[in-house]
């Protein structure tokens, strides 16, 4: 699985989710709507985790554990806010979900992928 082809196009889907969840709360959209986009984000989310750690395990990487770790905070993150939409009002649901940890995402797309892509680019390099 070339890392540019497969691994970069889940990160464009991954960012496109949640521009489609950012609408969807900026459109005012019903709970039920905001819910669902919420569940395929952690859904493809964890298929894209997973897909990404199998290229890891097969490339040899050696910052395998802690990347592995940054994943799994990354879910439980998203996990626990989802439940705590469950417990609150309408504004303060929608004023959450103004901070869902986009940013963070983007940042691991960025630096920790990165540095995935640049190792696996020079491994195959080197071969």
């Amino acid at each position: 699985m070339p890392y540019k082809t497969a691994i970069h196009q889940q990160h464009v889907e991954l960012v496109n989710k949640f521009i489609e969840l950012n609408e969807a709360v900026r459109n005012n959209a019903s709970r039920e709507n905001v819910y669902r986009i919420i569940d395929e984000v952690i859904i493809f989310t964890s298929k894209h985790f997973a897909d990404e750690e199998q290229l890891m395990v097969e490339s040899e990487y050696p910052e395998i554990d802690a990347h592995m770790q940054m994943h799994r905070e990354l879910i439980d993150e998203a996990l626990k806010l989802k439940k705590k939409f469950d417990y609150v009002e309408e504004d303060m649901f929608m004023e959450w979900l103004n901070h869902w940890p986009f940013g963070r995402v983007v940042a691991h797309i960025q630096y920790a992928d990165k540095q995935l892509e640049d190792y696996i680019n020079q491994k195959s390099i080197k071969a």
